[in-house]
């Protein structure tokens, strides 16, 4: 019966802290040998260079417009 009054008492505490032990078990995941953060990290360089090309892309096509607009602006003079 004690068994019982303690689980009661103390059920929420211990269940809420064994939820976030293995909710933040995989950021100790640390090491030479992980799949996982290698393959994150990967993704993340590959994700950083897309936006590097897509930004250059968008200014060279704003530059391109521009440039084509003030053309055809001059040639109408």
């Amino acid at each position: 019966m004690k068994y019982i009054n303690v689980v009661k008492r103390f059920g929420k505490q211990v269940t809420a802290a064994g939820a976030l032990v293995a909710v933040s078990a995989p950021s100790f995941a640390t090491g030479a040998s992980n799949p996982t953060g290698d393959a994150i990290n990967a993704a993340i360089a590959a994700g950083q260079n897309n936006v590097g090309l897509v930004t250059a892309g968008v200014i060279g096509l704003a530059a391109l417009g521009f440039g084509l607009t003030m053309i055809v602006a001059w040639l109408r003079k």
